[in-house]
């Protein structure tokens, strides 16, 4: 009897842990040098964690390991992403996961040119349209400014934060992953791995 009490305040408290949102503050700065950061807030700002990528300095190279661990190749790849009914699978998980995001801020300024200016334009005729998918609140914030001079270029800055909550991934991430086409693609690629 016991047991199962233990079991069940385990299970509740679990779900209560996964309906506390988790917070995301991303910064990209792209010019010089590109730098990224990922902050990450959870219990409210009780737990954080900073992740940041900039200029890396020349790490000391180290001997290989003699075993080495079979890889998924591009073949492998090639075969997982031809499994029937996955990229549908793939597409309803994306979509769930983004429709579960709540995005509170975000930023964008950028200039975008290529070497050519009729590529630049061409670019410009994909990205501008697509902004329109945005949220108006968000696509008002966000400004991608051409560069026609005939100079590849990429400068600028975005910045975002998003609200989630991990309890609303539960259900889309068992259905992706007891589907039909995952359970073959695990069949076919990652058991032979192991053997």
């Amino acid at each position: 009897m016991w047991l199962i009490v233990a079991l069940a305040s385990l299970a509740v408290l679990f779900l209560l842990l996964l309906s506390i949102p988790l917070e995301l503050a991303l910064r990209l700065d792209v010019g010089s040098g590109t730098r990224f950061s990922l902050k990450l807030k959870w219990l409210f700002g009780l737990v954080s964690r900073e992740m940041a990528k900039g200029k890396k300095k020349a790490r000391p190279v180290k001997p290989e390991k003699q075993r080495k661990k079979k890889r998924i190749g591009a073949r492998d790849f090639i075969n997982i992403i031809r499994t029937r009914g996955l990229p549908g699978q793939l597409k309803i998980l994306v979509t769930d996961v983004l429709g579960s995001l709540k995005i509170r801020r975000a930023r964008a300024d950028f200039k975008v040119g290529l070497d050519d200016p009729a590529d630049t334009g061409l670019l410009m005729a994909v990205i501008g349209p697509s902004l329109i998918l945005l949220p108006a609140s968000t696509r008002r914030h966000i400004l991608i400014q051409p560069s026609f001079e005939g100079a590849a270029i990429l400068e600028g800055h975005a910045q975002a934060a998003v609200r989630l909550l991990p309890i609303r991934l539960v259900i889309p991430v068992l259905r992706f992953i007891f589907s039909l086409p995952t359970l073959r693609v695990i069949k076919k690629v990652v058991f032979p791995k192991w053997r």
